[in-house]
C-alpha cells in the first residue's frame, strides 16, 4: 500500500510541476492561464490528502504562488477608453456609453470579461446594467423547448457531425443565444443517438503550442481538395490570434486569381493583415505578390511551408469536412455509385457545378458564422468573434516579435519565388457551358439549385441533367 502512495504522490508532484513550468514557458506570462493551473493543481492535490501525504510547504507555496497570482491579474487591468466626469462629491465617475454596453452585452461577453476589457470593477458594470436598464437574462431567447428543438433539429439535418459548441455557434449566428443547459437537453431529445455516437468516438489531439500578438498580425490560408474529384476546391482563410474565420468559399478551378479574390475581398471586410501564412501552391501567388506589395519585402510578409504546419485552418478543416464536406461526398459518391454521374464527362460535371457549387458555397458561409460563434474551450469559451473584438481593444499598435514566426521547417519568402513551386500546384481541368446563352437564361428561370431538397440535390441534379439533354447537342451518356 505504501509503495502505492509512494508512486501516486510522485505522479501528482511530477504533474504540478510540469503545468506549473508550462506555464511559465508561455512568453509573455497568461496571468490567467497560470492562475488557472494553479487553482485546478491545489483542488486535485487537496482532494487526495485523505490518502496521501502531501507536504505542508509544498501546499503552502503553491498557495502562495495562487495568491501572488491573482494580485497580478488584479493589479493589470486590460487597457482602458473610457472617460470620466468629475461631480461636487466624490471620485470621477466613469463614462460607460450605454450604447457600448449593450454591444458588449450584445456580442456575449460576460460581465467579467466587460470589466477587463473597460478596466473596471464588475460592481460598476452592474450599476450601469441597472442605470441603463441592461441584463444578461434579457439576452438570452424566450423560444419554448419546441421551438429550439426544431431549431436544433434543422441544424442537425444540414450538419449531422454537428457538437455542443458547433450546435450553440450556429444558433447564435442565426440570432438566438440560448444557455448551455437548454442546448444539451435539446440535443438530447433531438439526437440522443448522435451525442453517444460522437462520446464514443472522442480523442486527445497534442498540438504544438501556438502564439501571435493580436488580430491580423498572422492570417493563415488554405486550399482545402475533399472534392476535387468533382473540380470543387474550397479556400479559406483564418486569423491566427482569434481563429476567426475570415472567409471560406468554393469555386471550380484552383487559380491564383481565385485564390486572391477570396482574400481581397476579406481584407475589405477585415483589414488587411500583417503577415500570412500558406503552403508553396501556385495558388498562392497572388496573394503573396500584394501582401509584398503592401507590407514590403525582406519581414516574412508572406510566410511559405507544408500545410501540415499551417495548425489554426488544418484544425478548421476537421471540422468543415464533418460539418459540410462529407455530406457533398456522399452525395456525389452516391450519384456516382447509382450511374447518375460520370466524373470523365463535362455535361454531367457542369450539372454537378450548377446545383452543388451554390449549395456548397451556402453551406460553408453558414459554417463560417457559426465557427465565428461557437465557444473555444480552451479560450475560456469565448468564441474567435469575442476573441477578434477583446485583441483589438488589447492590442498596442506595434511591430510583431519575428521570433514567434519563425519555424526552422518553413521557407520564408523566397520559397514561394523558386521555379520548382509551380510542380506543387494542383492542377484543375476546365471546361465550356454546354448551352447556348439563351438555354442557359432559361436552365437558371427554370431551376433554382438553393430550392430546399429531401436529397441534398440529388432530385436537382437529376432535373438539370435532363433540362441539358434536351437543350444541347453535346453527348452527353
Amino acid at each position: 500500500m505504501a509503495g502505492r502512495e509512494d508512486v501516486l504522490r510522485e505522479e501528482l508532484l511530477e504533474r504540478l510541476q510540469s503545468r506549473v513550468q508550462q506555464a511559465l514557458s508561455r512568453q509573455p506570462v497568461d496571468l490567467d492561464f497560470l492562475e488557472f493551473v494553479c487553482n485546478n493543481e491545489l483542488i486535485l492535490i487537496q482532494s487526495f490528502a485523505d490518502q496521501i501525504h502531501i507536504g505542508t510547504d509544498i501546499l503552502q507555496q503553491l498557495n502562495h504562488l495562487l495568491e501572488l497570482v491573482q494580485a497580478a491579474v488584479e493589479n493589470n487591468p486590460a487597457v482602458s477608453h473610457l472617460d470620466t466626469s468629475v461631480g461636487l462629491r466624490g471620485g470621477p465617475r466613469l463614462i460607460i456609453q450605454r450604447d457600448q454596453l449593450h454591444y458588449l452585452l450584445e456580442a456575449q461577453f460576460s460581465v467579467p470579461c466587460i470589466a477587463q476589457l473597460l478596466g473596471v470593477s464588475q460592481r460598476t458594470i452592474f450599476r450601469r446594467m441597472e442605470e441603463y436598464g441592461l441584463s444578461v437574462t434579457g439576452c438570452y431567447s424566450t423560444m419554448t423547448d419546441s421551438e429550439l428543438d426544431n431549431m436544433v433539429r434543422a441544424i442537425k439535418t444540414q450538419m449531422p457531425n454537428a457538437g455542443y459548441r458547433n450546435v450553440k455557434g450556429q444558433l447564435m449566428a442565426m440570432g438566438s443565444r440560448v444557455q448551455w443547459e437548454r442546448i444539451k437537453a435539446s440535443m438530447h431529445r433531438v439526437d440522443a443517438a448522435g451525442v453517444l455516437s460522437r462520446l464514443a468516438q472522442l480523442g486527445c489531439i497534442v498540438r504544438r503550442s501556438y502564439s501571435v500578438r493580436g488580430p491580423l498580425a498572422l492570417v493563415h490560408v488554405d486550399t482545402n481538395h475533399k472534392l476535387i474529384r468533382y473540380n470543387l476546391i474550397i479556400f479559406g482563410g483564418v486569423d491566427g490570434f482569434s481563429r476567426k474565420v475570415l472567409y471560406l468559399d468554393a469555386a471550380t478551378n484552383n487559380r491564383a486569381s481565385t485564390a486572391f479574390s477570396f482574400f481581397f475581398e476579406a481584407t475589405q471586410l477585415h483589414g488587411v493583415p500583417s503577415r500570412v501564412r500558406g503552403d508553396q501552391g501556385v495558388e498562392n501567388l497572388d496573394i503573396a505578390y500584394f501582401m509584398f506589395a503592401r507590407r514590403g519585402t525582406g519581414r516574412a510578409s508572406f510566410i511559405s511551408g507544408k500545410s501540415v504546419h499551417n495548425q489554426r485552418i488544418e484544425r478548421m478543416w476537421r471540422d468543415v469536412w464533418m460539418a459540410v464536406t462529407c455530406i457533398f461526398y456522399d452525395v456525389l459518391h452516391t450519384l456516382e455509385e447509382d450511374g447518375f454521374l460520370d466524373i470523365s464527362n463535362t455535361v454531367h460535371l457542369f450539372c454537378v457545378h450548377y446545383v452543388f457549387l451554390p449549395r456548397l458555397r451556402a453551406a460553408l458561409h453558414i459554417f463560417a458564422a457559426g465557427w465565428n460563434s461557437h465557444p473555444l474551450r480552451t479560450e475560456g469559451n469565448h468564441t474567435p468573434q469575442q476573441l477578434w473584438h477583446m485583441g483589438q481593444l488589447n492590442t498596442p499598435e506595434e511591430e510583431e516579435n519575428l521570433e514567434e514566426l519563425q519555424n526552422p521547417e518553413l521557407h520564408w519568402e523566397d520559397a514561394l519565388m523558386t521555379p520548382e513551386t509551380s510542380v506543387s500546384g494542383v492542377q484543375v481541368p476546365e471546361f465550356e457551358v454546354p448551352l447556348a446563352d439563351e438555354d442557359l437564361a432559361a436552365l437558371q428561370s427554370a431551376i433554382d439549385p438553393l430550392t430546399d431538397s429531401d436529397s441534398n440535390g440529388c432530385d436537382l441534379y437529376i432535373e438539370v441533367l435532363n433540362f441539358v439533354r434536351l437543350n444541347t447537342s453535346t453527348p452527353i451518356d
